[in-house]
C-alpha cells in the first residue's frame, strides 16, 4: 500500500520536554470551540495526546491531525530529522504491532547491517530494546501467544545483531582488542 503524502519536513507531534510546557499555549495552539481539538496560527488542527516517556514520566503533547496512519508514522520514523516526528511516530507505531513486525522482519530478513542512522532512528522503537509480547493476545491460545513472543523476541535479537554501533564503541572496542593482542604477543614472548 502506498502512503498518503507526508511532509516529513513539517513538524506532525508536539510535545513538552521534562514537563517544560503544560498547556496549549506554550504550544502556540488554542482551543476550536465545540470541539476537543486545538488550532496552531496555520489553520492546523492538534489533538491532545500524552505521549512517550523519557525517564521522567508521560510527556505532554499533541498530534497533528488527520493522525498519520501506519505508512505516514513509518516514513515519519525512518525520514524526518524532526526529533519530535522520530518519537512520537515510534510511540505510535505501536498501535500497529502486526504491520510493524512484518516490516521490521522485512529489513532484518535481509541479515545485512543496518546503516547507522537507521539505527539509530529504529532504536527509538521501545520494542526493539525489551522484549515482551507486542501482539494482541486477546482471544488467542496459549501456543499462539507464546509464538508471538518467540518473533518478537527475534526480531530483537536480529536488530541487536544488524545493527551499527557506534563508531565510538566500535574504535574502543577495536583499540581494547588490538591492547590484547599485543600484551598476549608480549607476555608469549616472555
Amino acid at each position: 500500500m502506498k502512503p498518503e503524502t507526508i511532509d516529513i519536513n513539517e513538524k506532525h507531534f508536539l510535545a513538552s520536554f521534562r514537563y517544560d510546557k503544560s498547556k496549549p499555549e506554550d504550544f502556540g495552539l488554542r482551543k476550536v470551540n465545540g470541539t476537543e481539538d486545538f488550532i496552531d496560527k496555520n489553520g492546523n488542527l492538534w489533538q491532545n495526546e500524552i505521549l512517550w516517556d523519557s525517564g521522567w514520566g508521560n510527556e505532554y503533547g499533541f498530534v497533528r491531525l488527520p493522525e498519520p496512519n501506519f505508512d505516514q508514522l513509518w516514513l515519519l520514523l525512518t525520514e524526518s530529522d524532526i526529533e519530535d516526528n522520530l518519537l512520537g511516530s515510534a510511540e505510535l507505531l505501536t498501535q500497529y504491532p502486526n504491520e510493524l513486525k512484518i516490516k521490521l522482519q522485512e529489513i532484518f530478513k535481509q541479515n545485512k547491517k543496518i546503516e547507522r542512522s537507521l539505527t539509530k532512528k529504529l532504536s527509538h522503537l521501545d520494542l526493539l530494546n525489551h522484549v515482551m509480547n507486542h501482539s494482541n493476545m486477546k482471544g488467542k491460545r496459549p501456543e499462539e501467544v507464546d509464538a508471538d513472543y518467540r518473533e518478537w523476541k527475534k526480531l530483537k535479537e536480529d536488530f541487536d545483531k544488524l545493527k551499527t554501533e557506534c563508531i565510538i564503541k566500535r574504535k574502543t572496542t577495536v583499540a581494547n582488542n588490538v591492547y590484547k593482542k599485543l600484551r598476549s604477543l608480549v607476555l608469549n614472548q616472555k
